[in-house]
């Protein structure tokens, strides 16, 4: 099949390559003059596991290739189908910004033949029936089809995902859709676009539920009697519930969770309808990353003002380049405001970006660098030499109090038990001295969102 993707932010440049692997021939389009520039270049604009040698194999194929006109490139041969995958960030008021989805969407409405349009964009419900209103030819060539990509598995996801979920008008179009995706054998649900576009939603509140609810859970387990890892383990066991953002920290800081549930959050609000659990779930994770601020300041006390304070990572996953909602972006300039100095350190980030996002904060070269003469650390990054670094050797190049704050509950609370330091998880992690020889051995970190 022919098709374009229409926005090569992370979804489109990751569905782009998908389709293409599976066989149909892909135009990318791109309107930023750079991102292009980079696209063209086979360089991915995004971090993504996989991806990068992805796109050169498709580019390398034929059937994978980028430009800045939707329109020209139909004329040349015409598209059978369109995929919208353009942004809807948050506007000033924390409500879902159309703009780009409604240009997009005219865009497509003006191509002749008609191509059959899917809007893949995260927009609140009812969003797809008012564009339509001033597309009415569109009404039955016309699917509102919702992404659920992980980061760190999107190519995967795309190909393999564990539903497919259409919001339609006319059934007319689902056969095309299956040709489009390979006919997974995943389950489809199939509904009408506002329900469809609810359904989006829901599912990321849910999940920034998961996490806010972990992250209660940690405050409840706070005391050296409970552990916050096995209570999570137990919960996680049962099938009804699972482990999956089961996981403690200092909240949800992807590039979905937080505009989402803002947006819907707005949206109920403009409704009259209230929304008690998402307020709750959006307040647990405003507070979350100031515990890094109430941790330094009861174990430095009037020291913090006099301390550099180390901090290991600033993006919110490894394999996530966005920082718009990563909770480094609220503990560091907490952090600056207190402490003497604040060093910071992350293996994927040049030190002009560090400056750039973290004015104040002294970017450093490699961790043992970040880490010598500090009177803490915090972890906001669960990066590989950070979890397998040699602790021991850490620990002496600290100054007392020497305090780890682990901000992502990632590190082995039992290689850090004895060493010369002050270990502050979120939730108690540390087993207590008397544990049982029979006690259950502390489970890995389940996937954060």
């Amino acid at each position: 099949m022919r098709v374009a993707v229409v926005g090569q932010g992370y979804v489109g440049v990751t569905g782009a390559v998908a389709l293409a692997r599976q066989g149909h021939h892909v135009t990318g389009v791109e309107r930023d003059a750079a991102r292009l520039r980079s696209l063209a270049a086979g360089r991915a604009p995004v971090s993504e596991p996989g991806l990068q040698d992805e796109l050169s194999l498709a580019l390398a194929t034929g059937r994978l290739r980028f430009t800045s006109g939707l329109a020209q490139a139909h004329l040349r041969e015409p598209f059978e189908v369109v995929l919208i995958t353009v942004g809807s960030p948050p506007a000033g008021d924390g409500t879902a910004d159309l703009s780009q989805v409604a240009q997009a969407l005219m865009d497509a409405a003006a191509l002749l033949p008609v191509p059959y349009v899917v809007l893949k964009s995260t927009v609140p419900p009812g969003t797809s029936d008012g564009l339509l209103g001033a597309c009415p030819h569109l009404r039955d060539r016309y699917a509102y089809n919702p992404e659920f990509l992980n980061q760190g598995s999107a190519l995967d996801d795309w190909t393999s995902p564990a539903r497919v979920v259409v919001g339609i008008r006319s059934h007319d179009g689902l056969p095309l859709l299956r040709r489009l995706y390979g006919a997974p054998t995943c389950p489809w649900v199939v509904t009408t676009p506002a329900t469809a576009e609810m359904v989006k939603y829901a599912s990321n509140v849910f999940l920034a539920m998961k996490i806010s609810f972990a992250n209660e859970c940690a405050r409840l387990c706070a005391t050296p009697e409970l552990n916050t890892d096995h209570v999570m383990q137990g919960v996680g066991l049962d099938p009804r519930i699972g482990h999956a953002f089961l996981q403690p920290g200092l909240g949800y800081g992807d590039s979905c969770l937080p505009k989402d549930t803002e947006a819907l959050a707005h949206w109920a609000a403009a409704r009259g309808i209230p929304t008690p659990l998402l307020d709750a779930v959006i307040g647990v994770n405003r507070a979350q990353p100031g515990l890094v601020r109430e941790v330094l300041r009861a174990e430095l006390g009037e020291g913090l003002a006099h301390s550099e304070i180390a901090v290991l990572g600033a993006r919110y996953e490894p394999w996530s380049d966005d920082m718009r909602a990563a909770p480094s972006r609220v503990v560091v300039p907490q952090l600056l405001d207190e402490a003497a100095g604040i060093r910071i350190w992350d293996p994927a980030m040049a030190p002009a970006d560090l400056t750039r996002f973290f004015p104040g904060a002294r970017p450093c070269p490699d961790l043992r660098s970040a880490v010598r003469g500090a009177a803490a650390v915090v972890v906001l990054t669960e990066w590989p030499e950070t979890i397998e670094a040699d602790w021991a050797e850490l620990a002496a190049a600290l100054v007392p109090p020497a305090v780890v704050v682990d901000g992502k509950n990632c590190l082995l609370p039992e290689r850090l038990r004895d060493l010369p330091l002050v270990y502050r998880s979120v939730g108690n992690r540390l087993p207590a001295r008397a544990e049982a020889s029979s006690a259950e051995e502390t489970p890995s970190p389940a996937p954060s969102a």
